[in-house]
């Protein structure tokens, strides 16, 4: 064997050794990113749990949570001030929730699921006549969300 013949040799080598570090690496990084993704997601539901912990943490909150959806009318306006937090708190985690959704999750499947479980958060917590008005009032404020929660009250409403 000369050493022409050796050197094409070693060349084919290095070449397959660069595909295959090629290839190893790019599903190391397509696996470090779908961690990030979940990690993400965690993130936001932690949020999520948060809330409906603080909901459930005395009986003077779920008062009033409870009168404020039924009437905003019903509260007063240190409870009116609460309420309104609280709900700009869930606001704030239901935009989070559909950006990272739509920024980081491919069209299909669990894309679709993704929303479907957002809009059905925010129709559970803005389709009571207290919350829907609290929501007109705010909603210019969340314009990426703006629409599914506008649709996915309106879904409720005629599902009822």
């Amino acid at each position: 064997m000369n050493w022409e013949a050796f050197g094409a040799i070693a060349e084919m080598v290095g070449a397959a050794a660069v595909v295959a570090t090629l290839l190893y690496l790019s599903v190391q990084l397509r696996t470090a990113n779908r961690q990030a993704e979940l990690e993400s997601f965690r993130h936001t539901w932690d949020g999520l749990n948060q809330f409906c912990d603080l909901l459930s943490s005395s009986k003077e909150t779920a008062s009033v949570v409870n009168r404020g959806r039924e009437s905003l009318s019903r509260l007063d306006a240190e409870e009116m001030l609460m309420f309104e937090h609280l709900h700009l708190r869930l606001l704030n985690i239901l935009e989070s929730w559909h950006l990272q959704i739509m920024r980081t999750s491919s069209p299909g499947e669990y894309r679709e699921t993704q929303l479907a479980n957002l809009s059905g958060i925010a129709a559970g917590y803005f389709g009571f006549a207290g919350t829907r008005e609290l929501w007109d009032r705010l909603r210019d404020y969340f314009v990426p969300i703006k629409d599914l929660v506008d649709e996915a009250l309106a879904s409720a409403a005629e599902s009822e």
